[in-house]
């Protein structure tokens, strides 16, 4: 079940935490975000926009997009589902699980946060989740998301922590190794037919920062 966190107004919640912080890994840094920026002013037109964070509950995010935006959000930590299989050695059923996780009606939700989820999962289970979020996804609505650019093995997630309105921390927590899926523009793009492309950044650490919008 997720996990739902709802603020009144935009108006400044309480400094005690919500939810707990992840458990501890190793600290990666931060850095400055050019797209995040870009997805607060749009959920900010919309009044109590209703968000959905794949990852897991991490209490700055809740507090500040709360503050921010007023907002509803419902955690699924589908990172935990991805790792739960992968040490079973049963990811391929993450093909079926990972869409039956989401069961928030169509045209449902304003905003998706997926991370960088898209990189620990193979090509056909990434296609099919891509278009359950499409349809959960409100006319108008935008979904956030990571992709890595350089091949290789994954052995930690990166946890993401908002700090301000444009700069972002990460946290490493060991994972199941797997291989990267690395996806072109091209093939972004058909997995995630029916948005487009609003904002794309590449970083330094050559992962792709991508803000899609759904046409109202």
């Amino acid at each position: 079940m997720a996990s739902l966190f709802r603020w009144g107004g935009r108006a400044r919640a309480s400094s005690s935490s919500p939810a707990s912080e992840p458990a501890a890994g190793q600290a990666a840094g931060s850095a400055t975000s050019k797209v995040l920026p870009k997805l607060l002013q749009a959920l900010g037109t919309i009044d109590a926009p209703v968000l959905m964070d794949l990852g897991p509950v991490v209490g700055a995010n809740i507090s500040f997009l709360g503050e921010e935006l007023g907002c509803r959000i419902f955690v699924e930590d589908l990172f935990a589902v991805v790792e739960e299989h992968g040490r079973a050695g049963t990811r391929e059923q993450l093909v079926d699980v990972l869409p039956a996780k989401l069961t928030r009606a169509d045209a449902s939700v304003d905003g998706i946060f997926c991370w960088d989820l898209f990189d620990y999962l193979d090509r056909e289970t990434a296609r099919v989740l891509a278009a359950r979020l499409v349809a959960i996804l409100r006319p108008g609505g935008v979904l956030y998301a990571f992709f890595g650019s350089k091949p290789g093995e994954l052995q930690h997630y990166n946890r993401f922590r908002i700090e301000d309105r444009d700069r972002i921390a990460t946290q490493q927590v060991p994972a199941t190794p797997t291989s990267r899926l690395v996806l072109v523009n091209r093939d972004v793009n058909r997995m995630f037919d029916g948005l487009v492309v609003s904002e794309s950044v590449l970083l330094k650490s050559n992962a792709r920062e991508t803000l899609f919008r759904k046409p109202a």
